[in-house]
C-alpha cells in the first residue's frame, strides 16, 4: 500500500458547528492538506495540549501513551487512515511488534499522534481524493463532503434549500443518495 505520512498543523473551530472543530493535517512537504472533523471533547483535549495546560502530563492519554511507548517503543506503533465509509475515516492503530491491529476513531488517532508523536499515515490515493493544496496562511479549511455524517448532510441539505442554493443542494442530495445505494 502506498501511503503518505501526515503531521498535525492546526486546529480551527467550526463557526456555527456546535462545538465541532477541524484539524488540518499536512504531508511532510506541506504540499497537501486534509481537514478532519473532530467533536468538542476531542477538540478540548487538543486545545489543552496546544496551549500546554499545566498538569497535562498526569492526564490519562499522556499516562497511557507513556506506558505504551515505554513498554514497546515509539517505533512499534503507527496509525493508518485507509478509507472513508458513511462519513467516517476508517483508521487503525498497528502495533508492529505483535502485529495487532485495532480500529480507532480518527479524532482519537489525531490526539494520539499529537500527544505521543505516533506516526500517522494516509493511503496515498485517499489523500489525493480528500486533500487540497496546502496554503500556509489560509483562514478557511476545506472539508470533503464524504466525511460529513448523514445527519449533518441532511441538515446542510435543508439549509441549502432554505438559502435557495440549489447547486449545493444537488451535491448534498447526490452524496446522500450514493450512501443509500452503498
Amino acid at each position: 500500500m502506498n501511503r503518505v505520512r501526515l503531521f498535525f498543523k492546526d486546529l480551527s473551530e467550526v463557526v456555527g458547528g456546535n462545538g465541532f472543530s477541524v484539524v488540518r493535517l499536512v504531508d511532510a512537504e506541506e504540499q497537501r492538506a486534509v481537514g478532519i472533523i473532530i467533536d468538542k471533547p476531542t477538540s478540548d483535549q487538543l486545545t489543552w495540549r496546544i496551549r500546554r495546560v499545566p498538569g497535562r502530563e498526569k492526564m490519562l492519554p499522556e499516562v497511557l501513551s507513556s506506558l505504551l511507548i515505554a513498554d514497546s517503543g515509539i517505533n512499534s506503533l503507527e496509525l493508518m487512515v485507509y478509507d472513508v465509509c458513511e462519513g467516517q475515516y476508517q483508521t487503525t492503530l498497528l502495533h508492529r511488534n505483535t502485529l495487532s491491529l485495532r480500529s480507532i476513531r480518527i479524532s482519537d488517532a489525531v490526539l494520539l499522534h499529537y500527544i505521543a508523536k505516533v506516526p500517522l499515515y494516509m493511503d496515498a490515493a485517499l489523500l489525493l481524493r480528500q486533500s487540497v493544496p496546502y496554503v500556509a496562511q489560509q483562514t478557511g479549511i476545506s472539508i470533503p463532503i464524504n466525511t460529513l455524517d448523514t445527519d449533518r448532510l441532511n441538515r446542510e441539505l435543508q439549509r441549502a434549500i432554505d438559502d435557495e442554493d440549489y447547486r449545493l443542494a444537488s451535491i448534498l442530495h447526490d452524496e446522500l443518495r450514493r450512501r443509500i445505494k452503498d
